[in-house]
């Protein structure tokens, strides 16, 4: 007797020829091909693995009888479909799971669009598709868009460039199409297409994954209202209202975008947030970094010591900007950040912090127990004096024993006549990545001691690059000096602590036996 598993079939062949492949496998496709045509048993799970992704409608056309032309840069059907044709159509159609109508579709025949907009079997034209990815920009392809949209979608990806009336009238009208859709991913949406995205977006009710541009408070508000929701991300909008927005989602992740620094402060005014996650990201710097920016931010917050990620990305500055002291943060700018007593996650590694000092390092690292990853200033070569010393760093690696991930622009110099000794409670063998950023350097072999001391499994890196201004070229060739030594004193390190464990437990058996 011969057991017959389906599903082990399938599983097999998705391992001769993946469905969820990033790169296109003609060899794994011609043997799943071949495969189907062995026996009737291999022929349904081979077909649904060949038809469960789909990068264009070639696919579809030529399977019911359409031909290739123009030297066979294009797929259409030259004569009429019948009862027949849509039947064998439809027998491949149910097995196609993801589509994509990628930028290079635009040289599709229009007619295509309209044959199959005509589809006359029950129910949709792809009744099995979960995602579809709607990348072409083409305008005269968008109205048909609703004909994709069937109620299994569950993921839909689109990126319009310019907003004509066409698209905006598909895409408000989707949700009746698509009713049980979790992740909406719109990244490019401007102001024009803001209502057209709040038409489609409240009208889903099991959204997972949000992602749009400018968004207005209807659809904030409907976001706040979806107990399904993971994660939402949108840039700040102009046209919102005065109104005080509430957003309650402790399990979300929350990104918010906007120009400037400035421009995400006055959205906070109107915005009150209970959330766990949030990511803020800003294009460009004002000419004055806000001095309130972090005071906004606490207060817009319902329960700021739930707060466990918080992370502020401000765009890459002009080259002149690495020295401009305007925009950099001070301890008492961040001084609102002590409030945040569940933080596990804080980013400020794109900003300029040279001005946080040790002591407020210490009060951070009391404040924040639970930092598993810390990032201050590392991302960016700054050429302002870090007031960090340290007797700041290591205070914190004594008060944050979960620190997994460290970065900070400090002031890593030392006295020439000066033995720096650092505390034995402030090693962190947890710590696996240890950035530097930009920091000044003098005596790499002393700083090279000191690092391989308190971060014996780390890697050590910088951010400078090579063709950086002459200011950091020392500090380039200083930090390089460390990378180079540093295996090697942990090396040592380890066989001394390895040699003077051995010796004193053979000292402490010897004592015992006499």
């Amino acid at each position: 007797m011969h057991f017959w598993i389906p599903e082990v079939v399938q599983l097999i062949f998705e391992y001769v020829y993946d469905p969820d492949r990033t790169k296109e496998d003609s060899e794994g496709r011609v043997t799943v091909a071949s495969l189907a045509r062995t026996c009737r048993s291999f022929r349904d799970p081979a077909l649904d693995v060949l038809w469960a992704q789909l990068h264009s409608l070639d696919a579809l056309v030529l399977c019911s009888g359409g031909t290739r032309v123009n030297d066979n840069s294009q797929v259409v059907w030259e004569r009429p479909l019948y009862d027949a044709d849509w039947r064998v159509l439809a027998s491949y159609a149910k097995r196609v799971h993801t589509l994509t109508v990628s930028p290079q579709s635009d040289t599709w025949d229009i007619s295509t669009m309209h044959i199959l907009n005509c589809f006359p079997l029950p129910g949709a034209l792809l009744p099995s598709l979960t995602e579809l990815n709607w990348l072409s920009d083409r305008e005269d392809f968008f109205p048909f868009l609703h004909c994709f949209c069937g109620p299994m979608l569950k993921t839909l990806t689109l990126s319009p460039v310019a907003w004509s009336i066409r698209k905006c009238v598909a895409i408000a009208s989707l949700a009746p199409s698509c009713p049980f859709l979790e992740n909406f991913l719109c990244p490019g949406a401007d102001d024009s297409s803001m209502q057209t995205i709040s038409e489609a977006v409240v009208g889903w009710k099991k959204l997972e994954v949000l992602e749009v541009g400018p968004v207005d408070g209807r659809v904030l508000k409907h976001a706040a209202s979806l107990h399904t929701l993971q994660t939402l991300r949108f840039s700040v909008s102009s046209e919102l209202t005065s109104d005080i927005l509430e957003f309650c989602s402790p399990v979300a992740v929350i990104g918010i975008a906007a120009l400037t620094p400035l421009s995400l402060q006055a959205f906070m005014q109107n915005v009150r947030f209970s959330i766990q996650h949030l990511y803020l990201r800003c294009s460009l710097y004002d000419d004055v970094f806000p001095h309130l920016f972090f005071a906004h931010l606490k207060a817009c917050m319902v329960h700021p010591e739930k707060l466990k990620q918080l992370s502020l990305f401000a765009g890459t500055t002009p080259q002149e900007d690495t020295s401009n002291e305007s925009i950099v943060l001070t301890s008492l700018m961040l001084h609102p950040l002590l409030s945040f007593k569940g933080l596990e996650h804080l980013d400020l590694g794109h900003s300029c912090t040279a001005h946080i000092d040790d002591a407020f390092l210490t009060k951070l690292a009391l404040s924040c127990p639970g930092l598993k990853e810390l990032y201050l200033g590392d991302q960016k070569a700054w050429l302002i004096a870090p007031l960090l010393t340290f007797d700041g760093v290591t205070s914190l690696l004594k008060h944050c024993r979960q620190l997994l991930s460290l970065g900070v622009f400090f002031n890593a110099t030392f006295e020439s006549d000066v033995a720096y000794t650092a505390p034995v409670d402030a090693i962190s063998p947890q710590i696996k990545n240890f950035l530097v950023g930009a920091s000044p350097i003098n005596e790499p072999a002393k700083v090279t001691a000191v690092l391989s001391f308190l971060f014996p499994s780390a890697c050590i890196s910088h951010c400078i690059p090579k063709e950086s201004p002459e200011q950091l070229q020392g500090r380039l060739k200083k930090w390089g000096s460390v990378d180079k030594m540093f295996g090697i004193f942990v090396a040592a390190r380890k066989q001394s602590w390895e040699q003077g464990w051995a010796e004193g437990k053979a000292t402490v058996e010897k004592i015992a036996m006499v």
